[in-house]
Order: C-alpha cells, then structure tokens, then sequence
C-alpha cells in the first residue's frame, strides 16, 4: 500500500482527483452514452490455426497460421445545425458493440470482447457543479485519460473489473480513467476565458488545480457509482504526487460492498 514518504512535521500538500477503476469501452458507453464528445479506444486479438502435414505426421511437422484482428474506436461528436449528427445513441452503441463481438470474439473466452480505452470527454449540464465554480451556465466538458493504475489501487481496479474478465481473458492493462480538465462550455465557446476550473496533467504533475468542492461534486455526482472514486494525493518530501492510503481503503471497501459515500457538499 503507498503511504506518502513527508516527515511528520511538514505540512502535506493534498489533492483530489476524480477517476474511474475502470478502462472498459462497454462500462464508459453504458454511463455516459449520447453525453460523450469524444472516445478513443482500441482491442486486438489474435488467433492460430493449426494443421497437420499429413504426409509428414509420423514425423510429428504441423503447420500453423496466425491471424491478428485490431479494432480501433476513434469517436468525436459532429456538429449540425438541428444538434449532433452522430450522437451516441442507444441504437448506434449497440451497432458498435455488435462489430466489436464480430470482430474480437474468441470462442475460448468466456466474456464478451471489448475495447481498452485510452481517453474520452463528456458534456454535462449540472448546476451543482455550477454552485461550486465562477461558471456562468451549467454546461461543462469533462475529459478524462487513462494512467496506469497505482500499486494500491490495482487489486481493487481488477476486482471491480473481474465480470468483464479485462485483464484476465482480455489482456488489458490495468489503468485507471483520471480526470484532467473540466471547461465551462459556455465560456469556452464565447473566448472570455478559458472557463477551465479543474486541471490536471497527469501522475508527472505535482500541482494539480483540483478545488475540493468541484472533485467531490463531480465524483458523488457525475461518475458512476460502480467505477467512480476519488483518489487522494499528496506531494512527498521528494517532489513526487503519490496515492495516499486513504483511496487505496475506501476502494477496497467499495469492492467488497462496505463503503460510505462521502457526503455531498
């Protein structure tokens, strides 16, 4: 378990940050659908065939052929005149998915395909998000990227995943989604500002703009309870952003069906 390496008597320096102890294309359509901007993900598989020469099989010679299937999933929201063209509607996920088990499917697994994915942006309109930033509207994007899960938060991230089989039978990574930035869109659009209240570039960053209000907010209210949690950094005497305990805890105990959810605020 990571514990932060700062003497007891200096001050630590704490941040929140929104993420999802997850990286499955299926679980990130299935919260945000026709609210995402932006999804990139990918799978691959690969499959043998294997046959024997016949006139060579007492001397035990077999031929085999390897076949590579990728899919790669590159989504980004058109604009139109009446609204999006290509929203991700309920119908258009399930033509996604469809294609995905065409194309991806082992008969030796024992999980449906999926896709790892890599980043993804949404839009939401909450004024609960509003209340606790200068925005002037409610609507935000939110885009979030995916970072190798910590050390302490791994076996928690494959337990929560374990159904899906992401890591067992499909091979995946274990990473977690991390939030990086939320934008007033409103402001955005307008070049008043750049309406960006939460930053965050990643594990290498160890100043994360990341207002307590807004991580708590987004996380009780806008991430998926199931994959939802709100990790807690703190900058060690050695410069480095390191998970504090804390999250590695309140993961485990959202696993096995024990843990609280932090009061709104």
């Amino acid at each position: 378990m990571s514990r932060s390496r700062a003497s007891p008597n200096s001050p630590k320096q704490t941040y929140l940050i929104p993420s999802l102890l997850t990286n499955s294309a299926r679980a990130i359509l299935d919260a945000f659908g026709d609210d995402l901007l932006a999804l990139t993900a990918h799978g691959s598989v690969e499959t043998t065939n294997q046959t024997v020469i016949e006139s060579l099989r007492k001397y035990g010679v077999s031929r085999a052929q390897q076949t590579n299937h990728r899919l790669s999933f590159e989504y980004e929201r058109l604009r139109g005149t009446d609204g999006p063209k290509n929203p991700l509607t309920k119908s258009a996920q399930e033509e996604i998915l469809e294609e995905v088990e065409t194309i991806l499917a082992v008969e030796s697994n024992t999980v449906k395909p999926d896709l790892a994915v890599t980043s993804f942006t949404i839009r939401i309109t909450d004024e609960r998000l509003q209340q606790v930033t200068p925005a002037q509207t409610p609507e935000f994007d939110l885009q979030f990227v995916a970072d190798p899960a910590e050390p302490a938060i791994k076996e928690p991230t494959k337990r929560l995943n374990v159904d899906r089989g992401l890591y067992s039978d499909l091979g995946f990574n274990v990473t977690n989604l991390n939030l990086r930035s939320v934008i007033e869109t409103e402001t955005k659009y307008h070049q008043q500002s750049d309406g960006r209240y939460f930053s965050w570039r990643g594990p290498d960053d160890i100043r994360p703009r990341s207002p307590t209000k807004l991580a708590v907010r987004i996380n009780n209210h806008v991430l998926p309870d199931q994959y939802g949690a709100l990790k807690r950094y703190v900058v060690t005497d050695d410069r480095v952003l390191e998970l504090d305990e804390q999250t590695a805890d309140a993961a485990g105990e959202a696993v096995n069906g024990s843990g609280s959810t932090e009061a709104s605020q």
